[in-house]
């Protein structure tokens, strides 16, 4: 059973929020235009990045929010429940979330290693931005942290369009991208229509319009 006296953590509420968001976020994003972080950690095992970013905005005695996902072994996060949007289908039970994301791991592993065979260009792009929203909407889905989600599922894209160079300017890592379309286009792939991420991203990666 999860302690009832875990304190819940609302990043967006700590003073210093904004601050350590525009410090951290833009050196990731640098990180990742030169090299220095490749799409595997992000589209892998993000706790390291996560912990980078959030570890000065948790509640004070509970920095282990930060880089750990629900369900590892730590007092408040071992029966860590998360909801969002009032949607059943986010948030995995904690006791799962380690091996789902093994498991997101190994599929975005497998799947970066195919798009880099890939040896026509709009192949390439079509595949990457394919993988890319799936990616997306599948880590917000599991929603494996107790929150800041939105802001890895966001630079999963970033990683995964990057690595072919397809860099999503407009697609802000923070804040989060304008609403609508923002959670219309994450509800229609999860309900089975993936194309307006799919158009969006495109769009956003060739420098066509969005509205």
């Amino acid at each position: 059973m999860h302690p009832p006296d875990c304190p819940v953590w609302e990043y967006a509420d700590h003073p210093r929020r904004d601050q350590v968001l525009r410090l951290e976020i833009p050196h990731i994003l640098i990180g990742l235009r030169s090299g220095k972080i490749k799409a595997e950690t992000l589209a892998g095992d993000s706790r390291s990045l996560h912990g980078r970013i959030f570890s000065s905005l948790t509640p004070p005695g509970y920095e282990y929010y930060a880089g750990h996902f629900r369900g590892e072994n730590f007092r408040c996060l071992k029966f860590s429940m998360v909801t969002a949007g009032g949607d059943p289908r986010v948030g995995y039970l904690p006791q799962t979330v380690r091996a789902t994301m093994d498991a997101f791991e190994y599929r975005a592993r497998v799947a970066l290693s195919k798009i880099d065979d890939l040896i026509d260009p709009l192949a390439r792009l079509t595949f990457a931005v394919r993988l890319a929203g799936q990616l997306f909407e599948l880590f917000l889905r599991i929603h494996p942290y107790v929150n800041g989600n939105g802001h890895i599922a966001r630079l999963v894209v970033w990683s995964v369009l990057g690595r072919y160079g397809y860099w999503p300017e407009r697609w802000p890592v923070e804040p989060r991208p304008p609403d609508p379309p923002y959670t219309d286009m994450i509800l229609a792939h999860r309900n089975g229509n993936p194309q307006p991420l799919e158009e969006f991203l495109v769009r956003i990666v060739l420098g066509y319009p969005t509205a």
